[in-house]
């Protein structure tokens, strides 16, 4: 049975809001046979506060409020021993209050801001009883704080207004958006706990074969979530999310000190996507082996040469450099290096390259997506945004705070319960029209060393992740840290695996350097932490071949391996890795 249903503004809030014209757009969903005490909560103290703060001499003119309702199962092994399942049961709610005028409001960043500028906002723990009046009472002080809150803050915002020079960027600080009401069944996570803790078990005893792993991990982890979203324009959103994780990680330290650590994973949103116990085996050794091999290789000087980025050090690669740049919020933010904010319509990359940011993607082949959702942390559904199209800027991914020349969200306003939304990548893909093979791919490589007259290049199999600099006070630089790393000579001689670099640059000189892509793919799933938090993201891209790259020295430690060998079982084959 599906529900169509649009809601009209009440005359107070048109009143309130100062706003000429708002559109309804009704959109289809399931209908909840069983009632929702959580939803009817939010829906009856919305209404209520509502309607009470319009009598304050500084009413709001929006004001929404969401609970994130999550269950966590966890269990983790080190070693052949396993912990406790745990499952833990939260909801944390987030209150959102504009008060002001679109135009300006008290989310308006203040320039030049000193101590305690900036209101604290408050964690909103939840009642988890479903009990619609006991949630209503969590809910209420909750909005009594924030809408204190809120005020305060705009006063400071008007009289920073007043005594600042005039903003490079006088957008509005919020834009309208279509009302959604799409309220969605949801059905509870099945999960074996018994199975799932004998499993990790099982796979955690690989690594007492590696005597050169000091520590191991094996942990499966699950999130069942469902997202309640209601706000006083009328959009009501209930939508659900189930993720898993398996992930294996060995660490080990070299004789210089140096800390290392491979990780590998497996993401899906359903229990049949990950993989069979004989498969997180095989896993389990190929991180035990890379990390043994790492701990043998040789570290590297710092170096100035051509490199392959495969694909999903590719990915990461993009979401570092590219994808946190052409977020909205940076380009009116006067404290931001603002480096694509003019470079609309200009050449950005190279002309084989386009890059879009697209939500609605759930898988790319057989690989669920991290970054996938329905509607964003405002209520706005997820759009497919094109950033670069052939090399060509062609806009940003929005949240509902306009900037120039892009008045409205695009559904990219996120944030991790507790935070206040901002734009933030969701699937960052990147394609190439023109492509060769891997070895055609490799091939260039090897000319570019001999041409460029250098001993060796590098290929990057895989990241850790990275971290970027996008303001003006630090310098406008990335820094993505390798795993896996290989130097290739133009004699013919075999690969070799060397560690201690990590990948510098800045992004426009670097994004010039890009020559050639490959036609395989590789997908990144991650967390992204920024200003409104951690965020699930992934980034999908070919193996890219760049004419010139610099490598740092990584950070290392000074302590010395263990001086006593591990007590592992008679019974148990070593391996020290090959």
């Amino acid at each position: 049975m599906v529900r169509h249903r649009s809601r009209r503004l009440s005359p107070r809030f048109i009143a309130a809001s100062a706003v000429a014209l708002i559109f309804l757009l009704g959109v289809s969903g399931p209908v909840l046979a069983a009632p929702d005490p959580l939803q009817d909560a939010l829906d009856a103290e919305l209404t209520r506060t509502w309607d009470l703060l319009q009598a304050q001499p500084e009413a709001p003119f929006w004001m929404q409020l969401a609970v994130l309702d999550r269950w966590t199962y966890t269990v983790q092994a080190t070693h052949g021993a396993a912990g406790t399942w745990s499952a833990d049961h939260s909801r944390i709610g987030d209150v959102d209050i504009r008060v002001g005028s679109l135009q300006l409001d008290n989310t308006h960043k203040l320039r030049d801001p000193g101590w305690f500028s900036e209101e604290d906002r408050a964690r909103v723990d939840v009642p988890i009883e479903d009990d619609e009046g006991v949630i209503r009472i969590g809910l209420w002080r909750a909005i009594d704080d924030a809408y204190r809150s809120a005020v305060r803050q705009l006063i400071k915002v008007r009289a920073d207004d007043v005594v600042k020079v005039e903003a490079e960027d006088d957008s509005p600080d919020f834009s309208l958006a279509p009302v959604v009401v799409d309220l969605r069944d949801t059905q509870p996570l099945e999960l074996d706990a018994a199975a799932w803790t004998e499993r990790v078990r099982t796979v955690s005893r690989v690594f007492l074969e590696y005597p050169q792993v000091f520590d191991s991990n094996v942990s499966f982890r699950a999130l069942d979530e469902t997202n309640h979203l209601v706000s006083s324009d009328g959009t009501r959103l209930r939508t659900g999310r189930q993720h898993l994780r398996v992930a294996v990680s060995a660490s080990t330290t070299a004789d210089d000190g140096m800390e290392l650590q491979v990780v590998d994973y497996v993401d899906a949103a359903s229990t049949d996507k990950l993989p069979d116990l004989s498969e997180l085996e095989d896993m389990a050794r190929g991180v035990a082996e890379r990390v043994t091999q790492l701990r043998q290789a040789p570290t590297v000087e710092p170096y100035v040469g051509p490199a392959i980025l495969r694909g999903r050090a590719a990915a990461v690669f993009f979401h570092e450099v590219l994808g946190h740049r052409v977020e909205g919020h940076r380009q009116k933010d006067e404290e931001e290096g603002q480096t694509f904010t003019d470079k609309v319509g200009k050449a950005v990359l190279p002309d084989f390259l386009s890059v879009d940011d697209d939500p609605t993607l759930a898988t790319w082949g057989d690989r669920d997506l991290n970054g996938t959702y329905a509607y964003d942390d405002e209520g706005v559904a997820a759009q497919r945004v094109s950033i670069v199209d052939g090399g060509i800027m062609r806009g940003f991914l929005m949240s509902r705070s306009p900037i120039a020349g892009f008045d409205h969200s695009n559904g990219h306003g996120r944030r991790q319960p507790g935070s206040a939304p901002t734009a933030r990548q969701g699937n960052l893909v990147v394609s190439a029209s023109r492509s060769v093979s891997y070895d055609a791919l490799r091939k260039q490589l090897i000319d570019q060393v001999r041409a460029q007259g250098r001993p060796f290049g590098f290929i990057f199999d895989d990241v850790s992740g990275g971290f970027t600099f996008t303001g003006r006070v630090t310098p406008n630089a990335f820094n993505v840290e390798p795993v896996t790393v290989w130097k290739v000579f133009p004699d013919g001689r075999p690969d070799q695996l060397v560690r201690g670099v990590d990948l510098i640059g800045t992004p426009l000189t670097t994004f010039q350097r890009i020559v050639a892509a490959s036609d395989q793919v590789g997908v990144f799933n991650g967390m992204c932490g920024a200003e409104s938090g951690w965020v699930p993201v992934a980034a999908v891209a070919p193996d890219l071949l760049v004419s010139e790259i610099e490598v740092q020295r990584k950070e290392k430690a000074h302590d010395r391996p263990p001086l006593l060998p591990p007590p592992l079982p008679d019974d148990v084959p070593m391996r020290e890795g090959t």
